[in-house]
């Protein structure tokens, strides 16, 4: 096969753009693949939705404690901590204290 008769099949082949569309998709499907960019590309989209859920779960947690950090602030929610945890009473609270025997 002569110089001319490639350059002319070439040219025959260069004359179909679908022929040309499919060989350059083909060449590039099969680059990605052989590079493993497609195998980063779906690690990555797994990881993004790995830490999207654990940003939910992290901004919850967050609202949760704040709701709590909220009701310690109230003094009604201390003074019922001290008397149950504590075993304190309030200034006109009654007391009873019995003897061992």
């Amino acid at each position: 096969m002569s110089y001319t008769q490639f350059a002319l099949g070439v040219r025959r082949f260069l004359n179909h753009p679908t022929r040309v569309a499919m060989v350059c998709f083909v060449v590039f499907t099969t680059s990605i693949v052989l590079n493993g960019n497609l195998w980063r590309l779906w690690g990555l989209h797994r990881d993004f939705a790995h830490i999207e859920s654990e940003i939910g779960q992290t901004k919850k947690s967050i609202f949760d404690l704040q709701s709590q950090l909220k009701q310690a602030k109230d003094p009604a929610f201390i003074e019922r901590q001290a008397r149950d945890k504590l075993d304190l009473a309030g200034e006109h609270d009654l007391v009873f204290v019995f003897p061992e025997q």
